[in-house]
């Protein structure tokens, strides 16, 4: 078979077995010229040191090649998360959090997780991601995080977990940007306990310059509009 119709996977391995036994034989070469050069009191000593080099070579093409793999694996959600595939998506986040689980990607991949599981109503699953590595993000990342936490509590009518989360998250922003969009979280949270009092005054906050007013706006007018009383027959 020839190397263009070789399947990748094959030809990378036969490239690997080429690799160890190019190796294999570099350090028979080392050991035979020090068996010369130093006699036999020296041969246990540079047989180990052999082993060492040996493990430590391998050690980094595992570590190499899982690298690869996590990456992409993680390449491969992100284009199916584009293109609303959320079920092939969380197929190959799931194999890449069960194989690679120790990789650097692996946070990063289980905070998508969440969200594909939110975008298929896995609500008990994406909260379960999202509380699994919250606190190993920076705080930045970690405040995104805890706002999808919020959206996915709402819809499992947790609306004091979720003003929970708000408080956290509101000590830790800066942006006004963000703190006006936790003051319209906590609006909706309000308006999902039928707390209309404390919906308005969060609603009423938001600055007529920012960009959620005109939500903010609507949703004042709902909350405001007069009761229509049922007309007897």
């Amino acid at each position: 078979m020839s190397a263009s119709k070789m399947d990748h996977k094959e030809l990378q391995r036969r490239l690997k077995e080429d690799e160890v036994a190019v190796f294999i034989t570099e350090v028979k070469d080392k050991v035979k010229m020090l068996y010369s050069d130093y006699g036999r009191q020296s041969l246990l000593a540079i047989c180990l040191i052999a082993v060492v080099l040996f493990a430590s070579h391998f050690w980094k093409a595992k570590r190499m090649n899982d690298f690869e793999a996590s990456q992409r694996l993680y390449s491969n959600a992100v284009a199916f998360v584009q293109q609303s595939q959320y079920h092939d998506a969380l197929n190959d986040l799931g194999t890449l959090l069960d194989d690679y689980s120790g990789s650097k990607i692996a946070v990063m991949a289980k905070v998508m997780r969440g969200n594909c599981y939110s975008q298929i109503g896995e609500y008990d699953l994406a909260l379960a991601d999202y509380q699994a590595v919250v606190s190993k993000l920076a705080p930045e990342e970690a405040s995104m995080v805890r706002l999808s936490m919020v959206q996915t509590l709402r819809s499992l009518d947790k609306p004091d977990d979720a003003l929970q989360e708000l408080a956290i998250v509101e000590k830790q922003v800066k942006s006004p940007s963000m703190k006006e969009q936790i003051i319209y979280l906590r609006g909706c949270c309000y308006e999902d306990k039928n707390d209309v009092d404390q919906a308005l005054i969060a609603f009423k906050a938001i600055p007529p310059e920012s960009k959620l007013n005109s939500l903010a706006s609507d949703k004042i007018s709902i909350l405001e509009a007069p009761t229509v009383e049922p007309i007897n027959p």
